[in-house]
């Protein structure tokens, strides 16, 4: 559809190639913004772009409301070594 050429956008790992390949700019975060256009690595990943899009455009505090609502507080404790892949995204295999 063309919506993501001549910007950066996030994906999921597993089709960062794919991406690149079609001419779009991938950033290796968990999500990225250029200009109206937001996108994330995955499930969860969504979840912090949305976090941040509400955070942006209601405010902090309404972000914060969300979060607690939703229960959306991340572990920070990561199973196994699946994530050290080569494929995997940048921002994570050096975890």
């Amino acid at each position: 559809a063309g919506l993501l050429t001549g910007r950066k956008a996030a994906t999921n790992w597993k089709v960062i190639p794919m991406l690149r390949e079609a001419g779009i700019e991938v950033v290796e975060e968990r999500y990225v913004r250029d200009g109206k256009v937001w996108s994330s690595a995955g499930v969860s990943a969504g979840m912090d772009a949305t976090l941040a899009l509400i955070a942006e455009q209601a405010g902090e505090s309404v972000a914060a409301n969300v979060q607690h609502n939703a229960e959306y507080y991340p572990s920070q404790r990561i199973y196994g070594v699946e994530h050290r892949n080569e494929k995997s995204a940048a921002y994570f295999r050096s975890l």
